[in-house]
Order: structure tokens, then C-alpha cells, then sequence
């Protein structure tokens, strides 16, 4: 049995469980299960790609007998432009004939979801994408990604632990570079402005209901004229290659500092997998920031990438460049700072201490319009442009009619 304070933290996602495009078309959003994997992912005239495509082959065949194959709805066709067909189907042929392809050893791209409607988001996804290496052979490598989904109800049936055993089988096949996952954000393949609006205001609601956009966010952890950059933040189950492991001083080192009560830390092909906490957290603004998450961010920061970006662009209200990217990406950032120097194992001082922590920043984080003014300063909210404006202690935030749905207020960091 789960525990109880856990199932109510869990059922804050509910309402966003579904979230439907405004037209209904299809479903644009669902909350559930993921995880991303990144790895190399070569110029076929300087190096093969074989290991990678047999990998892929293999968590095909892994993931589809944990979810069924009865869940395979969709296959997308990609080329001048991208068309899903109704599976079965003979206009995309089966991964592994796709992947043998000599055409396609440097280049492909492999779509297939269960989603009721082609453009749904769906609880069922394997995606797959290495796209063509530029510049070699000066540059010879990039890295590719395969990011697959399930069902949020995996965490309450029972197969939650499958999911992660699945994880761990297929991050050692792919000698990943990093991989993540955990509750996330499952968005369409057929995104639009409002995809990323309801992003940016979610990444308001939930600190540990990851935003994961793997083709956007590739570039921030490899770049081909400066190679591998970082990792991203911290998330529920965690995988780091050889090379951040060497980083942070090597597995042993990297032990020390996660209590072994709240954190599972194991060796993971040549890197390490974590595991933080028994359960995905939430993290809805009225719960505070998951204190496992705060913790491993401090621990993983000195090799975390130097920026991140979610979507294109630089639209108030989205994820991007310039917009609520940075504050998203560095959110436990500030509660991490605040941690004393605690040992490995003194689990009872971590919860308590990360917890005193996160009080005063989750109290700032964001506030719903209608709501009491919890600290006086400059507040803004994306769904008005030039929001930014001053309130005392006590104030009732205003809300705004937009396309942005519901008026969240955020703390300005530039008081």
C-alpha cells in the first residue's frame, strides 16, 4: 500500500491528468510516466551506429512487452512532411527493417503512440530520433534520443517498479550519456502555441511533473563545435554516464552524499543510476519543492549543463530563451543553497533541513490569483504582457482574461 500522504500529493495531477486542445481535436497534454535517454550518436563515415540501432531494436521489443502491444494505434511517417497512419499499416515498415536501412543509419526518426486520435497525447510512446551529424569529420558525433511514456496509473497498480527496471535495462543497452524520467508533462507530436503556453504555466503548478522536450532540449546537452556541455537538472529516477560519474569523483564519492534511506544509488553500465525517493513526486506549489529533489540538485550541479531551453522562440509565458526557461531549470536552485553540510546517512537532518529550506521559497514561488499577497515585492504573471507590478502583504493578486488560462502570479528574483 502506498501511504496516504503520498496518494494525496498524487492526486493534485488529476485534474491536469487530461488536457484537451480547445478546439477537442485531440488531447494535448496527459500527465504519466517517461523517460528520456541520450546518447551518441555518430556520422556513419567516421564511426557506425549499430550498437545504438541494435539498442533500439532491443527497448522496443522490452518496452512493448511491459505495456502490450495492444497499445501500439499510431506510426508516424516522416519525410517533407509527417503523416501518422492507423496501425497496422505498410507505409512505415517495422523498426528493425527501418533501422537496417542503409538510409537511414545516420538519419531516422520512429514515431508510434497509442493515442485514440493521430494527433493525441498519449500514456504509450516510443520515439526515437538521431538526426544527420554536421561538420564532420572536425565534428564528428552529436547524440540521438529515445524517450518512451506509460500510464500514470503504473504508480498506484503495481507495475511502477517494472517501469523502472525497464529504465535501467535500457540505458545500460544504449550506454546512454544521460538519461531521466519520472512524472511528466506527455505532450502532443503536434505542438502549438497553446502546447506551450499550458507548459509554462504548469512548470508554475508542479516543480516535479517534469517539462521534457528532448528535440529542443538535445542542443543544450551537446553542441558539436563544444561537445558534451552538462546534464539536466534533477528529476525522479536519474542515470549518468561514465563521464559525469568521473566527474563528480567517481561512484563511491558520489554515494556518500545521498543517504541510502531516501535515495537508491546503483552502478549502471559503465555510469551509476538514482533513484530519488521511493515514489515520483508532484511537487504541486501548495506541497513545496520534493526535499529528494532539492538535495540530489545540489549534488548533481557542479556537471548540470549551463542553460536549458524548452521550446523555440521567445514568447511571454513559455519555456523559452528568454522567457521562464532559466527559472525553470534552476528552480531547486535556491533551496539547494540553503542546505547545511549534512552527512551521507543523517536522513532524519535531510528531510528536516530541506524542508526548512523549501518553506520560504515555496511560499514565494507562485501564488493563483484571488489569493493573498504572501510577501511584498514585485510580482509578475505571463498571462498579461507588462504584468510586473508591486504588492503588499495581504494584496488579493488580480486576475487577467487571456489565453493563458489561469492567472498565476511569480515572484520577481529582480526586486
Amino acid at each position: 500500500m502506498l501511504p496516504e500522504s503520498y496518494l494525496k500529493r498524487l492526486e493534485r495531477v488529476k485534474p491536469y491528468a487530461e488536457l484537451w486542445r480547445d478546439d477537442h481535436k485531440f488531447v494535448e497534454h496527459r500527465i504519466g510516466l517517461y523517460a528520456t535517454f541520450y546518447f551518441d550518436h555518430f556520422h556513419p563515415m567516421v564511426a557506425s551506429n549499430e550498437a545504438a540501432r541494435k539498442a533500439l531494436i532491443e527497448c522496443w521489443q522490452d518496452y512493448w512487452g511491459l505495456v502490450g502491444t495492444q497499445h501500439q494505434k499510431w506510426i508516424y511517417r516522416f519525410g517533407g512532411s509527417v503523416r501518422g497512419f492507423k496501425l497496422p499499416t505498410d507505409k512505415v515498415p517495422p523498426l528493425d527493417v527501418y533501422l537496417n536501412d542503409p538510409e537511414r543509419h545516420g538519419n531516422y526518426q520512429y514515431y508510434v503512440h497509442g493515442g485514440k486520435h493521430e494527433d493525441d497525447a498519449s500514456e504509450y510512446l516510443f520515439s526515437a530520433a538521431g538526426f544527420p551529424v554536421y561538420g564532420a569529420p572536425e565534428y564528428p558525433k552529436d547524440i540521438a534520443y529515445l524517450e518512451l511514456h506509460a500510464p500514470l496509473e503504473y504508480v498506484t497498480n503495481g507495475k511502477l517498479s517494472a517501469f523502472v527496471e525497464l529504465v535501467k535495462r535500457c540505458a545500460v543497452r544504449l550506454n546512454v550519456d544521460q538519461a531521466h524520467g519520472g512524472l511528466g508533462l506527455l505532450r502532443t507530436y503536434n505542438e502549438e502555441t497553446t502546447t506551450r503556453n499550458t507548459e509554462g504555466q504548469l512548470s508554475q503548478v508542479f516543480s516535479g511533473v517534469d517539462v521534457d522536450v528532448p528535440y529542443v532540449q538535445m542542443s543544450n546537452l551537446f553542441w558539436n563545435e563544444r561537445g558534451h556541455l552538462g546534464i539536466d537538472s534533477p528529476h525522479w529516477l536519474n542515470v549518468l554516464g561514465a563521464r559525469w560519474l568521473e566527474k563528480l569523483g567517481g561512484f563511491e564519492a558520489l554515494q556518500a552524499q545521498l543517504p541510502e534511506d531516501v535515495f537508491v544509488v546503483e552502478p549502471c553500465g559503465e555510469g551509476a543510476f538514482i533513484q530519488a525517493g521511493p515514489y515520483p513526486e508532484p511537487g504541486h506549489k501548495d506541497d513545496g519543492l520534493p526535499p529528494a529533489y532539492v538535495w540530489l540538485n545540489r549534488v548533481l550541479m557542479p556537471v548540470r549543463a549551463p542553460e536549458m531551453v524548452y521550446c523555440m522562440g521567445d514568447d511571454p509565458g513559455q519555456l523559452a530563451r528568454y522567457q521562464g526557461a532559466k527559472a525553470y531549470f534552476t528552480r531547486f536552485d535556491a533551496a539547494s543553497a540553503k542546505l547545511p553540510p549534512i552527512g551521507g546517512r543523517d536522513t532524519p537532518g535531510l528531510v528536516a533541513a530541506v524542508s526548512e529550506s523549501v518553506s520560504n521559497t515555496s511560499r514565494r514561488k507562485s501564488i493563483p490569483a484571488g489569493q493573498p499577497c504572501p510577501e511584498a515585492g514585485w510580482w509578475f504573471t505571463p498571462a498579461k504582457a507588462d504584468s510586473r507590478c508591486y504588492f503588499k502583504v495581504g494584496d488579493i493578486m488580480p486576475a487577467f482574461e487571456s489565453d493563458y488560462g489561469e492567472t498565476i502570479w511569480q515572484w520577481d528574483e529582480t526586486q
